[in-house]
């Protein structure tokens, strides 16, 4: 049986539908895309929030490491006091220890540990004890001064600041961007307690505070 031409019928869509489509795949997208962003983690938070636990769980085994301070004193061992004899930082295979050095006794099983360098003190031990247990990229500087940079984590978060310990705290200040001039400072007390003290509306500082209070939130 022959089929007339005429008989068959092409299906095609029109320019309008066409036109019509494109325009509800297009705001589709468009609302995807604003949902998406919605999510999307602030990498400042992020890194901030990484350093502020790095800074936390370094101090916590600075505080109770009988080798750096004397954990029988009043104080139970914390930064208002000079770092023992025995206190050193293993810092990339150098070896940076207290005026006072003394090779420590066979029972701790660290004879083998020479000191290079007798550089720490009661001001900069921090800075030396957070360089050696938090891992950075090139060179470290734990000399004093707000603007010193400290050394750049792995994570490309700069330490601003932490070279000089007052009598009750330091400040030292994480910088994300590593520009040197703003950041994110984080309080150090000497008992080992650690504060995010709250900043002027619209401010680095105002954000960090919120940050700490609501940790839950990838974006806030």
């Amino acid at each position: 049986m022959k089929m007339n031409k005429q008989s068959i019928k092409k299906v095609a869509f029109t320019l309008a539908e066409v036109l019509l489509t494109l325009t509800i795949i297009g705001v589709l997208m468009a609302i995807m895309l604003r949902s998406i962003s919605r999510v999307n983690p602030d990498k400042d938070k992020i890194l901030f929030l990484k350093s502020y636990h790095s800074v936390e769980a370094a101090v916590a085994n600075i505080i109770s490491d009988p080798s750096k301070y004397d954990q029988n004193t009043e104080e139970n061992g914390d930064f208002s006091t000079i770092p023992l004899a025995t206190a050193f930082a293993n810092i990339n295979g150098t070896v940076y220890c207290t005026p006072a050095w003394q090779n420590p006794d066979a029972s701790k099983g660290e004879t083998g540990v020479q000191c290079s360098n007798t550089e720490i003190n009661q001001s900069n031990a921090l800075c030396y004890f957070l360089a050696e247990q938090i891992n950075f990229i090139g060179g470290f500087d734990c000399s004093a001064g707000d603007k010193t940079l400290n050394f750049k984590s792995t994570n490309g978060v700069c330490f601003y600041g932490w070279g000089s310990f007052g009598s009750d705290s330091i400040e030292g200040m994480v910088d994300p961007t590593c520009k040197g001039e703003e950041g994110y400072k984080i309080k150090v007390f000497k008992e080992g307690k650690m504060t995010v003290e709250d900043g002027a509306d619209g401010s680095l500082q105002h954000d960090a505070y919120r940050w700490i209070q609501d940790q839950t939130q990838i974006k806030n």
